[in-house]
């Protein structure tokens, strides 16, 4: 679909229209694609889903600024709401096309930029001050947590201590 023909038909539609952009290749992708159909079956007539292979759409990936896939783009009267990049679990995506359903724009659950950066900056300042005390262990130690708390919810291996740990406490 070339862009032309994509902003065409995004101001055509009555509905809030979610945009899936993946590819063959990619693995989350595959994750993340049967959760989608499930639920665009399931909110059918409410919220339309549009599946747009990225390796044969390079053109409109540059127009929308989309450097990672998945990245799901949320459409309301023609205008884009919220962008998730990566795999999103089932519960967050069934979250959004609810409240999609209900004409509520969804919200981001993402840490702001400037969030981002006062956390890591913090987080450097602690741990600087922490070793310029005479090799604080305490203060530098904090002083990670705090930048980590800044970046966690990206990554991999967080998700996946978290997903195990969740799925262990919920056999107790």
């Amino acid at each position: 679909m070339n862009t032309t023909a994509f902003y065409d038909r995004l101001k055509k539609s009555p509905r809030p229209v979610v945009v899936d952009f993946w590819a063959p290749w990619c693995g989350p992708c595959k994750m993340v694609k049967p959760i989608l159909e499930k639920l665009a079956k399931e909110f059918t007539g409410k919220v339309d889903l549009w599946q747009i292979n990225a390796d044969d759409n390079q053109e409109l990936l540059k127009e929308l600024n989309i450097y990672g896939i998945p990245t799901l783009i949320v459409f309301q009267n023609g205008k884009e709401t919220l962008r998730h990049v990566g795999a999103k679990p089932a519960s967050a995506l069934h979250a959004m096309f609810e409240s999609l359903a209900k004409g509520e724009t969804p919200s981001s659950s993402a840490m702001g930029l400037w969030t981002r950066v006062f956390r890591l900056g913090a987080g450097l300042a602690v741990g600087v001050i922490g070793y310029q005390s005479e090799v604080n262990w305490l203060l530098m130690g904090l002083g990670g947590v705090i930048a980590f708390s800044a970046v966690y919810d990206r990554c991999p291996i967080w998700k996946a201590l978290t997903a195990q740990v969740k799925k262990l406490t919920s056999r107790a």
